[in-house]
Formats: structure tokens, sequence, C-alpha cells
């Protein structure tokens, strides 16, 4: 028998063994597909609620999910339907001891700087710590809500069932849309209450159950609906939305079952795949653009995942195992590194972006690990400067250098809310304080001249491929039956204004120094791409900037 290689450095040999990639690319198995359980339905903010929601720094993102058939201005709500193979497809390439997916065109991963500019959430203010919850909160809950006068039609108010934690079917009784139109003080900060829980149990903070929140939340949202306007506390959203997404892809990369559940946030990690990785991303149509869609409030405004939501009016339809490939020829061409950068938000959101996008800068860049409840998971930007537009220095410290395994495996899983919990992780709390004073120091300016060492180093020590190498790959060949933008560019045309969109091309010819501010077609329109597809497990070049019209160069072959 073959003598066994010894495993990247990059790579854990304990949980290689057990990762999805190992299974696929080694074992050749068939993998199954997540499910990530997003909510069937997305309430309606009630107006009553907006000061409380705006004080706690939650309104931008309130907005970003609002339901309801038509919007406030009139403006149509369109579904984003999260895409259980496009989540699938990015844990295969998650790697718990980096922190980072690995890819062919080197390590990326949503950070805080994504969170702010795609949800909107503060990444300032307290860690969303353990809080002790007494097992009498389902009567202390039922008791609370005793009393809210929602329409008489609707019948008396039905027990709570016993679960976990509180459960959707009940806290929906008490939404907006439930209340009489001349409710009393008490009933509004009861719907408010029922409808937090429904927002951080079911988008925010997903749970491995389809039908109950984690009661760890239920004091962050009684504080809010019960603390004056004018005292709102403020907590670390976004720092918290993002442990809990990273958590929940640790755990998911080392599960190869049909019934298992993405925990944490897949809207993030969708919306974050759209912005920057030109795989399953849907096209869009910004003709619509309209200056109605802004708030009075400077935080009651668009993100830049508000944009994907809004006019995105095609979405993926393609299988898991379509976008496993996809992603193993993914090259820097295919990727946008830099999608927040000042013209690319000017070209794609005109009027602007609410002020939660652009706070809390200071903390893109830390170091220091994230917390949300017992979850503590390291924060990397050191891993992924090129994101910043920074050149990405190598090696670097691995996540276990500054987070235990130990502590970064913590569960509350058959435990109980008691205090120990909270004195345990108190530590990473109180750390979370001083984050802005743990940060990456760049060290330039990302260039390619830099990057291919880099390349040249991380690829033997990782696996960049999930599918089985086949001898003689067949290139994909588009055709106009591809419901998705192959390229970021061309997912991104017509993001400027209407009334400055040049004639709109007859056929669409690849990026160009131009190409944020280019007009879509009707999207009865197909493309017809005249760059080829690069073929299978070509290596990650990045060819020079190609005017529109020239046929772009083929990119460079990396010597290892």
């Amino acid at each position: 028998m073959a003598e066994e290689e010894p495993t990247p450095e990059l790579l854990d040999p304990g949980i290689d063994s057990g990762h999805r990639s190992y299974m696929s690319a080694v074992e050749h198995k068939h993998l199954a597909t997540f499910q990530c359980r997003p909510p069937k339905e997305y309430l309606e903010l009630n107006n009553c609620w907006l000061e409380k929601l705006h004080g706690a720094g939650l309104l931008t993102f309130c907005r970003l999910v609002e339901g309801g058939p038509v919007g406030r201005y009139g403006r149509p709500r369109s579904s984003l339907v999260i895409d259980h193979s496009l989540i699938t497809a990015l844990v295969d390439r998650w790697r718990p001891k980096t922190h980072t997916f690995h890819l062919p065109c080197g390590e990326m991963a949503p950070t805080l700087q994504d969170v702010t500019y795609l949800l909107g959430l503060p990444i300032a203010g307290n860690a969303v710590g353990p809080r002790v919850v007494a097992s009498s909160w389902r009567e202390a809950l039922e008791l609370r809500f005793a009393g809210v006068d929602h329409l008489d039609h609707l019948g008396p108010i039905d027990p709570h069932p016993n679960s976990r934690g509180p459960a959707k079917k009940w806290l929906l009784q008490f939404k907006a849309t439930n209340l009489h139109p001349d409710t009393d003080d008490e009933s509004v900060r009861r719907s408010l209450e029922a409808y937090l829980l429904w927002l951080f149990g079911f988008i925010m903070f997903k749970n491995g159950t389809s039908n109950s929140v984690d009661k760890v939340l239920i004091p962050y949202a009684q504080e809010i609906a019960d603390t004056p306007k004018d005292d709102v506390p403020i907590w670390s959203w976004g720092s918290a939305v993002l442990a809990a997404t990273y958590r929940g892809l640790c755990d998911a990369c080392i599960k190869d079952d049909s019934n298992a559940r993405f925990q944490g946030c897949a809207l993030l990690l969708q919306l974050w795949s759209y912005d920057r990785l030109a795989v399953g991303r849907p096209i869009v149509d910004h003709r619509g653009y309209k200056a109605q869609y802004y708030g009075d409030l400077a935080d009651d405004g668009l993100t830049m995942g508000t944009l994907w939501r809004i006019w995105a009016h095609e979405q993926a339809r393609r299988t898991y195992p379509n976008f496993v490939v996809e992603l193993d020829r993914l090259v820097a061409y295919d990727v946008l590194w830099e999608p927040y950068s000042a013209d690319a938000v000017a070209s794609r959101a005109p009027l602007g972006l609410s002020s939660w996008c652009t706070s809390g800068v200071s903390l893109w860049y830390t170091t220091a690990s994230l917390v949300y409840d017992i979850y503590i998971e390291p924060h990397c930007p050191d891993r992924v400067m090129r994101q910043f537009g920074y050149a990405q220095q190598f090696p670097v410290p691995h996540v276990i250098d500054r987070v235990s395994q130990q502590v970064h495996r913590l569960s509350r899983l058959g435990q109980l809310c008691s205090a120990i919990w909270v004195q345990r992780v108190q530590p990473y709390v109180e750390a979370w304080d001083h984050a802005n004073e743990d940060v990456v120091q760049p060290i330039g300016p990302h260039t390619d001249a830099w990057y291919q060492p880099f390349l040249r180093w991380y690829r033997p020590r990782t696996h960049c491929h999930v599918t089985y190498l086949d001898t003689q790959p067949v290139p994909h060949e588009v055709a106009s039956t591809d419901a998705y933008a192959r390229h970021r560019d061309e997912a991104l045309v017509g993001a400027g204004p209407a009334d400055q969109q040049p004639p709109i091309p007859p056929q669409y010819t690849g990026p160009g120094p131009s190409c944020f501010n280019m007009p879509m077609d009707p999207p009865s329109t197909s493309y017809t791409l005249r760059r080829p597809s690069p073929p299978l497990f070509t290596p990650m070049g990045t060819p020079q900037f190609t005017p529109m019209g020239t046929p772009p160069m083929p990119p460079p072959t990396i010597s290892y």
C-alpha cells in the first residue's frame, strides 16, 4: 500500500480526514446538500417600532429583510430565496483551522467589513455574550404577552407549546398586522419583542431547529422593547452574527447528512458570495433606482445587500454539483476583490448607503475574537488582506494560536443556561471592549508581483479542489439557458442611474473600463460571452485589464 502523503500545513489533520472536501476529492463520495431552513415569511415593520429599532442600530437590517407585498413608498418586495446549493458549495471550502474559504485563487472569508456593508449591522458596542435564563422562561413569556390587544377575529392567544425556546408559530400571533390600529403601548412593546425574537432566531442566529428561538436571546429582545427610546442599548450585532456564522461553517464542513441544517446567518453568506464571486450570482437591473427608496433617517437607507434583494430579477437555478465545479475552476478574474471601493459604491448606489454601512471602520481589521453567546470565534482579516486592497502577507499564524481548541468547541448542547457560562466567557466579552487596539497593520497595497509568490506557497498546502481531478477535463460552454451571470461585471452592469446610461449594446462583450456603468438588456435578452470560460482546474493568474472588444490574454501559467 502506498505511503500516505503528509497533511498540508494549512489543514488540520484531525479535521481534514472527516472534512467534506476530503470525502469528495479523495473518497469520491456524493455529498448531500444542507437545509438552511430560512423563514417562510418576512414580517412587516410597525411604524411604532422605528424609533427603538433606530436606537438599537437594527433599523437598516430590518429594512433589508422587511416583508409585505408592497414595501414603504410603494416599493415592491422581491423575495431573495436562500440557495441551499450555493451555501453547501461554500461550506465545502471552509477550513476551521484558518477560518477562511480555501479557493483556487487564494483564501477568502466574510469579515466585519462585509457585515456592515451588506447587512448594515453595528459592530461597535458591547459583545452579545451569554445570559442566564430561568427555567420558568415559558411561564414568564406567556404572562407578559397575555394582555396583547390583537384583532378580535383572531380569537384567544394560543398557549405556548413545549419547546426549547420561544416557538415561531406562537410568536407570529403578535406580528404587527395582527394588532388593533389604536392598540396600547404595552401591546406595541410586546409585539416588538416578538418581532425581535423572530428576527434573531430565524434570520440572524438560526439554530439547528426550524420552529424555535434560542432562549438565551429573550433578555436581549425584552430589554430593547422595554427600555425608553432614548436609552436603548446598542450591542455589537454585526460581530455576533459573524461569530454565529463562523460557528455554523465550522460545524457544517464535517457533516455529510441529508438532514443536516446550516446554523448561523445564511443570508450573510449568500450576499457575500453574490458581491464577490462569479458563481450563482443573479442578474441585476438597477434602472428602477429611485430616491424614494430612502427614509428620513441617516440609517434608514439601503445597504449593498439591499441592492441584490430589490433588483435581482433572475436568480440562479443550478444544482449543487454545478456550483462545486464552478468554484473548483474559480480564477482571480472571476472575483470582485473590492466591491466596496468608493467608485464601486458610487456606481451601484449613486444616492449613498445607510450610515451603518461605514460605521466601525477601525474594527474592520481587528483580530480580537468574536463573541455570540458562548461561541468564541477568531476573526482573521490578516489572512484575506487582498479583500481590503492590501498585499497578502504569508505565512500567517493559525487561528488556534488565538483561541484554543477547547474554547472554540464550547457548546450548549445538553447544558443548562447557568451562570458558569457567563464566568467562563467573560474574558472574551471584556476583550471585545478593546478590539480596536488589536488590529492588522497592512504592509502595502496589493500587487500581482506580490500575490503570485503567495499562491505558490499557498496551493501545495491545502486542497484547492473538491471534485475528483479529471486528467482530461471538458471546458464548460456558456449557453443561453444559464440563468445567472457567470462573471462579476456581467452581473453588475446597469448599476448607474437610468438617465445616465449610454445606448444598450447589441451584445455583451466582456468587462471593460466602464463595465459598472453599462445598462442591461431586458431580462429576455441572452448574453453571449466572447471570452471563453477557463478550463477546469487551470492555475490562477491575473491577466492585465483588457479594453472592451479586445480579445483577452490567457492567464499566465504558474510554475510550482
